[in-house]
């Protein structure tokens, strides 16, 4: 059976998105939760460090309205997404041969702009093959598979960082085209080598994987035109609602990125394998609430998630300020995971609500380019306050301050979301829906 035959799913995701999904996934979970711990390796600075962060704030973000918009506008979004995810993620190959922290921000930089290519077309396609009433359950069962095999990933690659010497044995393994296949590098860097060389060959075989997916048929009869940028943001209404309440929490969460690593490599010691467990235990939580939580969207609106998932990040930087074991990072991030969960998939669910059809890449791209903006003068604001309050505080005084100062930055932007309007009516409401498994609960406890 060939992509063309593909039964229709009724609404619901087809397997092969799963796989898709869970295959570029995994080769994230390879790498992106090590970056900042490569940089601290390497001995950025805490400007280089923000620097860092801000560019991988910035660069995916910057060209997706061209993407999604021009995904719009030809169709082939799967050749953007291929193309995006391939390049995107062979170029994190490559970060092993840069040698100092300038040169590892200019290749982020290029490695997040070619992954920006397939952010929205992804999100453009997968929106194309859901119903509307389905969107927050199946992108809450697609979370939920992805950051499992996230999850693996980044705990098969904290494992591997532990044993430094499985690098020379499978080098000594190949014999003569060891060093061929292997090029050798710094020795520091040997314990990224695999997880990093891995994300490569796996962004090959998801790549070819997408070409498989059918894409919904469009109506080619309809003239699409390039849909303006400055319009989305323009024009009165929800979207640009969304936007202008996003920006004062989306620069309150930025400013805490370039720290957390601090906290957990040079306050706490953390090894690879401890901050791969911290990264999953995230992904864990994430996995186990996105998708009641995605169901629970669909019943009550997107809203209600919104509230709850931001309204619980401002815990995250406090827990790690005042963090004096491993174990308090570990909530953190639990936290994080259930945030992420109630959150995450409850915006794009509402873009999809709040957007025309055949504009959603352009809608999702224009979102994630502003948002993107926003959190690059976050993370830039924060490395500029951080060596200041270096001057005074000291290293730990001033990466203390920065992590307080966006949790109560947070925990006020947070109510800013209650201005968002849900653009449809639901069937129940959270409260109703809270006092119904109240008395499920309750009714059984006496059974």
């Amino acid at each position: 059976m060939t992509d063309h035959d593909e039964p229709p799913m009724n609404g619901r995701l087809p397997p092969r998105v799963y796989l898709v999904g869970s295959l570029t996934r995994f080769a994230q979970g390879l790498y992106m939760p090590f970056l900042g711990t490569y940089m601290v390796d390497m001995g950025a600075s805490y400007g280089e460090l923000s620097a860092f962060r801000s560019v991988g704030n910035i660069a995916p973000t910057i060209l997706q309205p061209l993407w999604g918009a021009g995904s719009d506008k030809v169709g082939h979004t799967k050749a953007f997404v291929v193309f995006g995810t391939l390049t995107g993620l062979f170029t994190v190959y490559l970060f092993l041969w840069a040698s100092t922290p300038f040169e590892m921000i200019v290749l982020y930089a290029i490695q997040s702009l070619l992954l920006s290519i397939q952010i929205p077309t992804w999100l453009s396609l997968i929106g194309g093959l859901m119903d509307e009433k389905y969107r927050g359950e199946e992108l809450g069962k697609l979370t939920m598979v992805t950051s499992i095999a996230s999850l693996v990933a980044t705990l098969i690659a904290g494992f591997i960082a532990g044993f430094p010497a499985v690098l020379p044995f499978v080098r000594a393994m190949l014999g003569d085209w060891g060093s061929v296949l292997l090029p050798p590098v710094d020795q520091w860097k040997e314990i990224y080598y695999i997880p990093f060389y891995v994300t490569a060959l796996v962004g090959i075989v998801s790549s070819l994987i997408a070409l498989t997916i059918k894409e919904k048929p469009r109506n080619d009869s309809v003239r699409r035109g390039f849909p303006p940028m400055f319009r989305l943001l323009s024009q009165p209404g929800d979207f640009r609602r969304l936007c202008a309440v996003a920006t004062f929490f989306s620069f309150a969460m930025s400013m805490a990125w370039p720290y957390f690593v601090v906290v957990q490599r040079v306050w706490l010691s953390n090894t690879l394998l401890e901050i791969a467990i911290a990264s999953a235990i995230m992904s864990i939580f994430t996995v186990i609430f996105t998708t009641p939580l995605g169901r629970l969207s669909d019943r009550v609106g997107r809203k209600p998630l919104i509230l709850i998932g931001r309204g619980t990040l401002f815990l995250v930087p406090l827990l790690y300020a005042f963090a004096t074991t491993t174990l308090m990072i570990y909530i953190a991030n639990a936290i994080a995971g259930f945030a992420i969960a109630g959150a995450f998939n409850a915006l794009t669910a509402y873009i999809y609500d709040i957007s025309p059809e055949d504009e959603r890449g352009a809608y999702l791209s224009v979102y994630n380019t502003f948002t993107g903006i926003v959190f690059l003068s976050g993370t830039f604001m924060a490395g500029i306050l951080g060596e200041w309050f270096v001057t005074f505080l000291g290293s730990h005084g001033a990466v203390f301050a920065m992590l307080v100062l966006s949790g109560v930055l947070r925990f006020v932007a947070a109510f800013m979301f209650v201005f968002l309007r849900e653009p449809r009516q639901y069937k129940s409401t959270l409260r109703a829906e809270i006092y119904a498994f109240l008395g499920r609960r309750l009714g059984g406890d006496r059974v």
